[in-house]
């Protein structure tokens, strides 16, 4: 199969995004360069109407600040033909058991990333040990995700289980749920019709044989057999090219790892 999208890209907008390099015209020019022609623009973002958001993070990253991006997408949409996307990455709330977002607000995007993995700024510090419980609160999130009220509105879930900036191997995480527990998950997200991703950013600087012995691979398994559709992310907060080789080298690796065919693809980015 061909990989022809990355669906999660970060521009400057997003805050944790520090190089110059992240815009949209620079994206444009990689893609063009590696044969991508769908490019989704997912900033983080935290709906104002909703309490809770992160003074210093979440509170300025509201849909009005993302929204400065359209001009440039508009602007630079079918270039090379290349077609791009305005989306999100809205946030879970724990304290609501759901997303960050409201329906009206998210009537407002081409497409919603919902991660359940940002346990470094969402989950208490104390989940953390013991690790279990560190499991159980992203199995939670990603539950309450796909059977939010909010779920028609969500296109993927985001590095699902990969928990970000985890204060040790993160890859300890995935054995502690269950393979049912995969599965009721997984499940669910197929009849809500939300895809799962692939995201290459916990991949990059592995060689081919630890990407072959991830054990996230089982989990992709469970989702592919339950009938889940995927979606390929970078996940990228710069545009510098080499970054950008390695994350769609990896893209076909795990490509072929899972077997996928065209048909395993959410239908947005066929």
């Amino acid at each position: 199969m061909r990989i022809n999208h990355d669906f999660h890209i970060h521009t400057t907008l997003s805050l944790c995004a520090h190089d110059a390099s992240a815009t949209v015209e620079s994206y444009i020019r990689n893609a063009k360069r590696n044969g991508i022609t769908k490019l989704g623009f997912s900033n983080h973002m935290w709906d104002s109407a909703i309490p809770g958001a992160s003074e210093h993070f979440y509170k300025p990253q509201n849909y009005d600040h993302l929204a400065l991006l359209r001009p440039e997408i508009e602007k630079f949409d079918g270039c090379d033909g290349i077609q791009l996307y305005f989306g999100c990455e809205a946030e879970y709330d724990p304290a609501r058991r759901d997303i960050a977002l409201t329906k009206e607000i998210a009537r407002k995007f081409d497409y919603i990333l919902a991660p359940n993995s940002h346990t470094h700024m969402m989950m208490p510090r104390e989940f953390y040990e013991p690790r279990q419980r560190h499991a159980q609160f992203m199995l939670d999130a990603f539950l309450d995700t796909v059977k939010s009220p909010l779920a028609k509105y969500v296109t993927a879930m985001a590095h699902p289980f990969s928990a970000v900036c985890c204060p040790y191997p993160r890859e300890l995480l995935y054995p502690l749920i269950s393979d049912a527990q995969y599965g009721e998950a997984f499940s669910l997200a197929r009849e809500a019709d939300i895809a799962i991703e692939l995201n290459t950013c916990g991949y990059v600087h592995s060689t081919l044989q630890q990407i072959l012995d991830h054990p996230s691979l089982r989990m992709f398994a469970i989702a592919k057999e339950c009938g889940c559709k995927f979606i390929f992310g970078s996940d990228a907060h710069s545009a510098a090219p080499g970054d950008v080789q390695d994350s769609w080298w990896i893209a076909y690796v795990l490509a072929q790892a899972l077997n996928l065919k065209d048909e395993d693809i959410a239908p947005i980015a066929r």
